[in-house]
């Protein structure tokens, strides 16, 4: 069959539409391509830029601790860059580097990473932050497939942000002490290792705010190690979560325990589970203070409780009694006050009063005394029959209290500076010795407040909030009682943190093996709580925390947070721990963009 020019002239326009329409078809599947692996590429990109960004804000929150300060200098800051060859920035780059993103010629990828302390990031304007980190990273790719049209290829590109955020610690019970961390229980049960919270007698403990345990001890049974909760006899623990790190476990020995909601266990370590105040240091000491001898150890106070003595700030440290008017000799021994006194310079301090005690302070039987605003350092005592001496002793029908008064038999936020109760030995940083007590030994004492009977408690802690507080004692509201980091058997570095240079936490020997103990008694008082606080009581990991009742209905009440190694509620006892309005804050990492 003959074919006519028409149809060859057919074929060869068919044969060029289908070479056209195949060129254009190679080149949509080419970028298509192209587009698919640059996609690919910027998902990877940006997996690089998140996990360097969280890697370079968590290095900052390990180098400044959960309570520092966030600041340009300890931490990397720069405009956008490559990395610098040390500190939290270049953490970021390795985190960079191990998914795939470094700053080579050869691969075309590049990674670049700012960071600053202002209060917001760039582009991320609607979350205030303490310090940020931002990482970009980026890789050149080559137009594979759709080059051959013209297509210069691909920049796939991300970036991320991480910052440094303030969030509340308002848990009510942060129990710090680990699985290795001993401590001393009563009833001659001997050391108790990893335990965290133990119940000896009828104890009531509600816990508005939560509870973290931080030992992994399981449930077992036998002294010592056992769980990281243990009751012998009955507690009733309200609660709305109690959460235990890793294993641990609560168990009953001896009695009955009701605890509700149940515990849960299975947390991975974390934020949670470590020291609110790491990273703070301790709360500076008072300086330039006159020296206020006390003969015969005794401060007589005002018969009259509407016209209490007035005890000017200062330091004060009993002497021999004065003859002839000739100031005695120190004796190291407390310092006793009677009657109704009050702690002010008359006007009130300009709101805010600095007093140190050498020896320890005893109120005695029937006396009133009042704390106005102030900070108070409890600077060791002389050991007591081979033991601890007690830094604060209340006697018998005895109150002290500050200038807040209960509202309805309640204590509730105070609107002056508040006080602070330390207590340490005379080897506090910062403190100054009188040179009178030169030769003294002032050893560790016992924190917290021991009681005689029938007492009358109440204290507020520092109010952040009031212009009267010294600007260095604002990071520590609002707590009220502070046991020095130095009087527990781990050692703990000058910015507050554990010194982890041993392969873990260092121990220290203590010149009085039981000083870490704090006491809180419990009281009642007209048929309600007779301890009434507000605030935050704080120990240190390595110490322990014992909640001391009597007679039923002992009570330590109101809008309360302890962070301590481990609490040894005793005997009858109750503690009522409300949520604090404002509680302490604390450094987190966490990835905003």
């Amino acid at each position: 069959m003959l074919r006519t020019t028409n149809q060859y002239h057919q074929r060869g326009q068919a044969l060029v539409l289908f070479s056209l329409v195949l060129a254009v078809l190679l080149g949509m599947m080419g970028l298509m391509l192209d587009v698919g692996w640059a996609y690919y590429v910027n998902r990877h990109a940006q997996t690089a830029a998140d996990a360097a960004a969280l890697a370079g804000a968590r290095k900052a929150a390990e180098l400044v601790g959960a309570g520092g300060s966030a600041q340009c200098g300890p931490l990397g800051c720069q405009e956008f860059a490559e990395c610098p060859g040390t500190g939290n920035l270049l953490a970021a780059c390795q985190y960079a580097s191990i998914n795939g993103f470094a700053n080579t010629t050869s691969s075309q990828k590049k990674v670049e990473v700012a960071a600053s302390d202002s209060s917001h990031a760039p582009g991320v304007n609607s979350v205030p932050v303490d310090y940020w980190v931002q990482v970009r990273t980026q890789q050149s790719l080559p137009a594979w497939f759709s080059g051959i049209f013209g297509n210069a290829g691909f920049t796939p590109s991300a970036r991320a942000t991480a910052a440094l955020r303030r969030v509340n610690s308002g848990a009510s019970l942060y129990l710090l002490n680990r699985k290795q961390d001993c401590f001393a229980s009563l009833l001659n049960l001997g050391v108790v290792c990893g335990e965290d919270f133990l119940a000896l007698g009828a104890n009531t403990l509600n816990a508005d705010g939560g509870i973290y345990m931080a030992s992994s001890n399981g449930d077992g049974f036998g002294l010592p190690q056992i769980a990281a909760g243990t009751v012998a006899g009955s507690a009733t623990v309200n609660a709305p979560f109690t959460y235990i790190l890793g294993s641990g476990g609560v168990q009953t020995v001896i009695g009955s325990a009701s605890w509700t909601p149940s515990p849960t266990n299975g947390f991975p370590d974390g934020d949670d589970f470590t020291d609110p105040m790491a990273g703070k240091g301790q709360p500076p000491a008072p300086t330039g203070l006159p020296d206020h001898p006390v003969p015969g150890g005794i401060i007589v106070g005002s018969l009259l409780p509407g016209a209490p003595t007035v005890l000017p700030p200062g330091n004060y440290f009993a002497t021999t009694p004065s003859l002839l008017g000739v100031g005695g000799s120190p004796t190291g021994t407390p310092i006793v006050v009677t009657g109704n006194v009050i702690f002010s310079d008359g006007s009130g301090c300009s709101g805010f009063c600095n007093y140190v005690f050498y020896g320890g302070l005893v109120t005695g039987a029937l006396s009133s005394v009042t704390f106005s605003p102030g900070r108070y350092v409890f600077a060791g005592a002389q050991p007591v029959a081979g033991g601890p001496g007690i830094g604060l002793s209340v006697g018998i029908n005895s109150r002290i209290q500050d200038l807040t008064p209960l509202v309805g038999g309640v204590a509730t936020r105070n609107s002056d500076a508040g006080e602070i109760f330390i207590f340490t030995d005379s080897n506090y940083p910062g403190l100054q010795l009188p040179a009178a007590l030169s030769g003294i030994s002032f050893p560790q004492v016992k924190a917290g407040i021991a009681t005689g009977v029938n007492p009358q408690i109440t204290l507020h802690g520092l109010n952040r909030d009031h212009s009267s507080i010294p600007q260095e004692l604002k990071p520590f509201a609002p707590v009220l009682i502070w046991q020095d980091q130095n009087n527990t058997t781990l050692k703990y570095k000058s910015d507050g943190r554990l010194d982890l240079s041993c392969g873990g936490p260092c121990s220290r020997v203590l010149s009085v093996p039981g000083s870490q103990e704090m006491v809180i008694t419990a009281s009642q008082f007209s048929g309600r709580a007779g301890t009434n606080l507000y605030g935050t009581i704080y120990g240190p990991r390595g110490a322990w925390t014992t909640i001391l009742g009597v007679l039923p209905g002992d009570t330590v009440a109101g809008p309360l947070q302890i962070i301590t190694g481990s609490l040894q509620m005793t005997l009858n006892s109750q503690l009522d721990l409300k949520s604090l309005a404002s509680p302490p804050t604390r450094l987190v990492a966490a990835l905003i963009e």
